[in-house]
């Protein structure tokens, strides 16, 4: 018997894929809230670069912060506050694009007291109890704590004070008197404005919220990254990919690091040397 061996030879053909990429955005919501608001803009882009893209929730603001000066991160989003304080730390980033909401690239907060309470004044806030947000929060805690010093209010003056995580948390501590003040940003003021909360004063006005990309991003990518968001400026766009980050956004525009001056002034932080 003759025995003939047949052999099959299998090619593989490997097809190149191409890595992921992460979009990176701090913890001021839960993590599934955030993961929803952000998923349509990370689907427009995977579509439109080809490639997926991924959300990841620091799990603190302090580590979304490290994550970007790292370089751990492709695209990160965030606000005003912590911007500042990643260029201070870790140096210029390859800007993205900013905010707009109402047609506006800027926003403000309030200080916030109850309807019937009997404080007028910044200064009457000695001895006084304060709700502040996360530490690293723009709107809720360093604005806040800038207009307190600027009206020669320490928070060794203050009864005592308490960070609270998240806005709300903080306009309901006020509302329901475990604070005499605290501070939020104007969307979670005019929220509950109705119920029983007054305005003691609007913060200045601010840059908005920002995108940027990793120092060792190709300049060709970062570019590329650019348009895309610069490019959702149609009705359409804004409906599908950012409104569901949050309802009054009007588009994506262009921004400098300078448009940040402003703020680093208030929280006593110099301009880093683009690197």
């Amino acid at each position: 018997m003759i025995k003939v061996l047949i052999s099959f030879v299998f090619i593989f053909i490997t097809i190149p894929v191409t890595a992921g990429m992460i979009l990176g955005v701090h913890p001021y919501l839960d993590h599934q809230s955030i993961i929803k608001r952000f998923q349509p803009l990370a689907n427009y882009l995977s579509f439109h670069l080809n490639q997926e893209v991924q959300i990841r929730v620091g799990h603190t603001y302090d580590d979304h912060l490290r994550t970007i000066g790292e370089n751990e991160i492709d695209i990160a989003y965030l606000g005003p506050a912590s911007y500042v304080k990643m260029v201070d730390n870790y140096g210029r980033k390859p800007l993205l694009a900013r905010l707009e909401a109402k047609g506006k690239p800027v926003f403000s907060g309030h200080i916030i007291i109850r309807e019937n309470s009997s404080i007028s004044t910044i200064g009457e806030l000695k001895n006084k109890y304060f709700a502040f947000g996360d530490q690293n929060s723009t709107m809720s805690s360093l604005i806040p704590k800038a207009i307190l010093n600027k009206h020669h209010v320490s928070l060794d003056e203050l009864s005592g004070y308490r960070h609270y995580k998240g806005h709300n948390n903080v306009a309901l501590a006020v509302l329901m008197a475990d604070a005499d003040a605290g501070a939020v940003k104007e969307e979670v003021y005019e929220k509950y404005k109705n119920k029983g909360l007054k305005s003691l004063m609007k913060s200045p006005l601010i840059s908005e919220h920002v995108f940027v990309a990793r120092s060792n991003m190709s300049p060709t990518l970062v570019d590329k990254i650019k348009r895309l968001l610069l490019a959702m400026n149609s009705e359409e766009k804004v409906k599908l990919y950012l409104k569901p980050i949050k309802k009054s956004l009007t588009g994506l525009v262009d921004v400098k690091d300078e448009d940040y001056d402003s703020l680093r002034g208030l929280i006593n932080l110099k301009p880093a040397a683009a690197k």
